[in-house]
């Protein structure tokens, strides 16, 4: 069914990669835990492509696969697939989430327009990531028994999504932020905007379930509210050059908390 919802999507308005190559593939678990309790949930894989377009231009693209294990896979059945496109100076190009979740099946894809003095640019690629203006992000989702959406949403400076603004989070050099600092970035979740909030909190051990420690940059991420910032989610960040993710930990109300950790 969610092959017939992809279907009538319209074709990616970035286009085909005229060149592709892997740079990068991390390994996850997730883990629910609740109490004394750790229970094996799901798996994912995190990889990330340098490619080139008809025209020659370098984009890098971000992709997410996540698939349900154990107890889960018994209850809800999730089979998610996130790519992101962007610029190597973190402009968004373009976002297709696939989702499917027990019998819940979408696709939604995020079209990027980059406004730089008031004007929308024909071609993001070497607009630099401070000359950012604003961002149109024109959303459309569709969506098996629930309708179709087809919003545009407009964001103050670069505009992010739920992928691409973890890759921007590699990008941050913590190194000359102080503990306690936060930055803030606009996301479009969705057909709705919402400001994510990152709070360096400095550096700490990241020590993972196979007993392994890392140093590691800690941050936390909320999502602002109209009346307070959402329970935080806790990333801890390598302090290698490539910053990748070890840990992720999302807090969930009354029933524990998911922890996706790096497989080596």
């Amino acid at each position: 069914m969610l092959m017939t919802v992809a279907a009538m999507q319209p074709a990616s308005a970035i286009g085909a990669a005229k060149t592709s190559k892997k740079t990068e593939s991390l390994k996850y678990n997730a883990y629910w835990h609740w109490g004394f309790i750790w229970k094996l949930a799901g798996s994912g894989t995190l990889n990330l492509y340098e490619e080139t377009d008809a025209n020659g231009n370098e984009r890098l693209h971000g992709q997410l696969c996540g698939r349900s294990l154990s107890i889960v896979e018994t209850i809800m059945k999730v089979r998610d697939t996130l790519d992101c496109y962007y610029t190597p100076e973190m402009i968004p190009l373009e976002y297709c989430k696939k989702t499917n979740e027990g019998s819940y099946k979408a696709v939604e894809r995020n079209y990027y327009h980059t406004y730089v003095d008031g004007k929308m640019v024909a071609n993001p690629f070497g607009v630099k990531f401070e000359d950012v203006d604003s961002t149109q992000v024109d959303v459309q989702r569709w969506r098996i028994k629930k309708g179709n959406d087809h919003k545009k949403v407009r964001n103050d400076g670069v505009g992010f999504d739920m992928l691409s603004v973890f890759y921007e989070l590699r990008h941050i050099n913590y190194d000359t932020m102080s503990k306690g600092q936060r930055v803030s970035y606009a996301i479009t979740a969705g057909i709705k905007n919402k400001q994510v909030n990152i709070t360096y909190k400095g550096k700490d051990t990241c020590t993972l379930k196979n007993g392994k420690k890392y140093p590691a940059y800690l941050v936390e991420l909320t999502f602002s509210s109209k009346d307070s910032d959402s329970t935080p989610i806790q990333a801890w960040l390598s302090t290698d050059p490539d910053k990748r993710p070890l840990s992720v930990v999302i807090h969930l109300k009354r029933i524990g908390s998911v922890q996706g950790e790096i497989v080596e």
